[in-house]
């Protein structure tokens, strides 16, 4: 199990209730639905940033994943 580091974080009572509403939707605690909340914003671990958006797109193209480049960057000219 990873080692757990205790903090606190400052909400104002709007931000902690939908928090907590949350939470308890998903039936975890406050502190559990903060850490989701973080490592959804932060990059994946030794990968590059632009793999948070990995998945995000669509082309429709089932054989996408054969020309990424020209996905990404366009046909060449």
């Amino acid at each position: 199990m990873d080692v757990m580091i205790r903090t606190q974080v400052s909400l104002d009572e709007k931000e902690y209730t939908l928090a907590k509403k949350e939470a308890r939707a998903l039936g975890i605690s406050v502190a559990e639905f903060v850490r989701r909340a973080l490592r959804e914003t932060l990059p994946p671990t030794g990968d590059g940033p632009w793999m948070r958006y990995a998945g995000f797109v669509e082309s429709g193209d089932r054989r996408s994943s054969q020309s990424i480049d020209a996905i990404v960057y366009g046909t060449k000219d």
